[in-house]
């Protein structure tokens, strides 16, 4: 991959972000600093930006050479103190810029970096910072853990670390183009018909995730990507600009504009409110939490358990009669949006017979927590010191508590939704 990383001072965090990447990742860095930076921020913001705005829908003839936010990268990195860049008005962050870069910019893909430097991992909702315009924040340190590259535990630092809520980057700029695309094709079709979602999916969604949806909207199933673009999408702050992208984007670029906002913004909806409260869609951890009799006589096995997370494909470590006969077809099945396998959780939780299965089942489980900070399974009667600590999230529904391994050396915030 080719990443463009972006710092406002010419010997900062750049430099050794630019040398992190490339040491534990293997990509190719790009860093565009102090002058550089401004420059290439202010000829976009007049050269893209502004042209759309005022009506100008072709694509613009590059003078002085192509934007480097327009250019071939997979992922961008904004340090999120950006004050040293000399605009002559108010100091910029990476967020008062990250949705105009995602709108109007060729990368698929936008990190914010030191947005909350002292924080590791996000106890309230689980993605990280919900309040960012980037598509994830995370930290300077993070960016050294392979293991956010790769998603895979095996690859994690001693001590394990690995956000479940973190994305592999490795695999997410292709996966936002797939993402822009599938947008693209279906801008004026309900998102719900677009992405195969049940009829109970519009009614048991949580109430925050109805209102980032879709804050006007009676009738979620009715909801279009334009119409969420309009109402709900942060990108670009100002409505009446959106509403006026959304009117003229029958093809060609601001078709381009509306379906890179709409992705971004939708994939970060179903990885915070529809996935994050594990209460509408289950992913395949939490689903084993709640019933582990599905992995048939490997229950008792914790590490069977932590096999099933790494499985590359149906029946995921499950028992595979039970799968194909009850699981199978609860299963999530638009790929793109999701990183991991995942089930419509009220299909299920009414299923008569695996209800059954549930209660007759008396083979011994293991006493399995599913750690969100390790993205692995653990034992919960370790020792004292290697016990799970329980937190409560924000999520609105009926699983807003989970469990993390609690690392001496990683920051938790708040502190306060651990329970005591």
């Amino acid at each position: 991959m080719k990443i463009l990383v972006c710092d406002d001072r010419r010997r900062g965090v750049g430099e050794r972000v630019k040398r992190e990447i490339e040491s534990t990742a293997g990509h190719e860095a790009e860093l565009l600093s102090a002058g550089s930076l401004t420059k290439a921020i202010g000829d976009f913001f007049k050269r893209q930006v502004e042209s759309i705005f005022e009506g100008e829908y072709s694509t613009p003839t590059p003078k002085g050479g192509i934007s480097p936010f327009m250019s071939d990268f997979d992922i961008l990195i904004l340090d999120n103190n950006l004050s040293a860049l000399d605009f002559g008005g108010p100091r910029q962050t990476a967020e008062s810029i990250a949705g105009y870069l995602r709108a109007f910019g060729n990368i698929p893909y936008v990190v914010s970096l030191n947005k909350n430097p002292h924080v590791d991992f996000d106890l309230r909702h689980l993605v990280g910072d919900h309040e960012t315009q980037a598509d994830l924040a995370v930290n300077q340190a993070h960016l050294s853990n392979p293991a956010l590259w790769t998603g895979a535990p095996k690859d994690a630092p001693e001590d394990g670390f690995l956000p479940w809520y973190w994305p592999a980057l490795n695999h997410v700029p292709d996966r936002r183009r797939r993402q822009i695309e599938f947008v693209r094709e279906r801008l004026d079709v309900p998102i719900f018909e677009a992405m195969r979602f049940p009829p109970s999916a519009s009614v048991s969604l949580s109430r925050d995730a109805r209102a980032a949806l879709a804050p006007e909207a009676e009738r979620l199933s009715r909801v279009t990507f334009t119409k969420f673009f309009v109402t709900a999408c942060r990108s670009l702050p100002i409505r009446a600009e959106r509403r006026k992208l959304a009117k003229a984007a029958a093809g060609g670029r601001v078709r381009d504009v509306v379906s890179r906002v709409v992705a971004g913004e939708l994939d970060r909806w179903f990885r915070r409110d529809l996935l994050g409260a594990q209460d509408v869609l289950v992913d395949l951890p939490h689903l084993l939490m709640r019933m582990p009799f599905l992995l048939g006589p490997n229950a008792a096995d914790l590490d069977c358990w932590n096999n099933a997370l790494a499985a590359a494909g149906p029946p995921y470590g499950l028992s595979r009669r039970i799968y194909e006969t009850h699981i199978e077809d609860a299963e999530f099945s638009c790929d793109d949006w999701r990183e991991t396998p995942c089930f419509w959780w009220r299909d299920l939780k009414s299923n008569v017979e695996l209800n059954r299965l549930f209660f007759e089942d008396a083979s011994p489980w293991a006493d399995a927590i599913f750690c969100e900070d390790l993205s692995r399974f653990r034992s919960r009667s370790d020792e004292p010191d290697r016990r799970p600590a329980e937190f409560v999230t924000e999520f609105d529904g009926s699983w807003n508590r989970r469990y993390v391994a609690n690392l001496r050396r990683k920051h938790y915030a708040p502190r306060s939704r651990l329970v005591k």
